[in-house]
């Protein structure tokens, strides 16, 4: 008869076990792996969808609150050359691009937000300030400028905080002219 030692089968059986652990391990390590990637790819996917979406809040603040101080300029005109039918302003006038400031200062970088603060300044003192019906009055123009100035300032850096490109940046937008 051959037998077969009893060592044999508990080796053999302890390399079955063994090799099961080891598989089982390796097979958890490879899923952990795959698991960290996809996980780190997610992220990055939220990462690029936040970086997205504030982008566009920060343009949508932009172009809004552009908009409404335009209107605001555009009140202070009306009202220097008696385009309006009250001497005074009316309440309120400067609501709408207040409210778009504060928009856009939580979502724009600091030279921006200080560029609109400018901007929103200007419209607002040309306005205030101004004589109803007296476009001749020189601090009319002289404030009408220090509008168009800023305006320009916050339209250039805003162009440059959204990335959009200019074949020169120092170029008037249309509407502009320089004074020589």
């Amino acid at each position: 008869m051959d037998a077969t030692p009893l060592w044999v089968p508990l080796v053999v059986a302890g390399l079955a076990v063994l090799g099961t652990l080891a598989g089982v391990l390796v097979t958890q390590r490879w899923s952990d792996r795959r698991e960290a990637i996809a996980w780190a790819r997610e992220q990055e996917r939220w990462a690029r969808e936040d970086e997205a979406r504030t982008f566009e809040h920060r343009r949508e603040a932009y172009i809004e609150f552009y908009a409404a101080v335009k209107a605001l300029a555009r009140t202070a005109y009306d009202h220097g050359y008696g385009f309006t039918k009250e001497e005074e302003l009316p309440e309120g006038w400067q609501s709408n691009a207040f409210d778009k400031l504060h928009r856009l200062e939580f979502y724009a970088d600091r030279p921006v937000a200080s560029a609109a603060s400018a901007a929103y300044g200007a419209a607002w003192s040309w306005g205030v300030h101004g004589k109803y019906d007296d476009p001749d009055d020189p601090e009319f123009h002289e404030r009408q400028q220090k509008y168009h100035d800023a305006e320009l300032e916050m339209l250039v850096l805003m162009r440059a905080s959204l990335s959009i490109p200019d074949v020169n940046p120092m170029l008037p937008p249309p509407g502009y002219s320089y004074e020589s």
